[in-house]
């Protein structure tokens, strides 16, 4: 994940551990958000299928620019052709910048371009063209760390006051400095959401007030009296230095926030 951020100057990641993903109803759904999909459509590599686990970072939520980075289970013999599938299928039709060992093509798709790579092991990577020559140095990393827990997301960012400053997003204080959250699938279609900002122990308070207030009003609908949200109210406590919130979600409730950053992203 550091070759990536370093790239990008990366502040938002977030680490997806697919195979707990893919049993999930909001498994397709969730993969599919982002620019990345429309340079894989049309090609036999899929990320539901063929991903085991995956990281996406950028610097901020205002631009597509981003880096995948990623852990997938198809054969080494196929990789040829699935590349130039890929070049194929490319509107207009697309390039193979590098063969064997670190396959590297350039596609576009739907006014969107970028590169992809695929590297020994069993790693592929979906990157700027301006950073193509850079593929192969993922070659060398180890691959992706392994889960601490049940999750099934890992999400970090820093500076997100800036970093996840974008239409729809709810406002972040300044005085929260970084934001993490793990993000467990649950059997029944839903989800639970652990979320932890770094504050101080001075401003604690008044963030976690502004955090709740923030997200209250971005995501719900004012009609005199009567107040209609997309789910449940989110309610951040100061802890020490830290904010905190837990949320649980129903099936319903995560489909309508998956729709709902699906609308931002478009």
């Amino acid at each position: 994940m550091g070759i990536a951020a370093s790239l990008v100057q990366g502040r938002i990641s977030a680490l997806i551990f697919v195979d707990r993903v893919k049993p999930h109803p909001v498994g397709a759904k969730l993969l599919n958000l982002g620019p990345a999909k429309d340079l894989l459509e049309g090609s036999k590599f899929d990320p539901l299928r063929d991903v085991t686990k995956a990281v996406v970072v950028s610097n901020n939520a205002r631009e597509e620019r981003a880096i995948v980075f990623a852990e997938h289970s198809v054969d080494a013999k196929l990789i040829p052709a699935l590349v130039a599938e890929l070049a194929g299928k490319s509107e207009p039709p697309g390039e193979v910048l590098a063969a064997a060992p670190n396959w590297t093509v350039k596609v576009a798709k739907k006014g969107r371009e970028g590169v992809v790579c695929f590297l020994p092991p069993r790693f592929v990577v979906i990157l700027p063209v301006d950073l193509a020559d850079r593929c192969s140095a993922f070659a060398e990393t180890g691959g992706l760390p392994d889960p601490q827990g049940t999750e099934a997301a890992a999400i970090m960012v820093s500076e997100p006051a800036d970093a996840l400053r974008a239409r729809g997003v709810p406002r972040i204080p300044p005085t929260v400095t970084a934001l993490t959250a793990t993000v467990v699938l649950n059997d029944g279609g839903g989800a639970t959401i652990d979320a932890v900002g770094q504050s101080t122990t001075e401003s604690a308070a008044a963030d976690a007030a502004n955090l709740t207030r923030g997200i209250d009003d971005a995501t719900s609908i004012s009609l005199g009296i009567v107040k209609i949200r997309a789910f449940g109210p989110v309610q951040f406590t100061p802890a020490e230095d830290k904010v905190k919130t837990h949320l649980d979600l129903s099936a319903a409730e995560l489909d309508q926030i998956l729709s709902l950053a699906e609308t931002f992203i478009e």
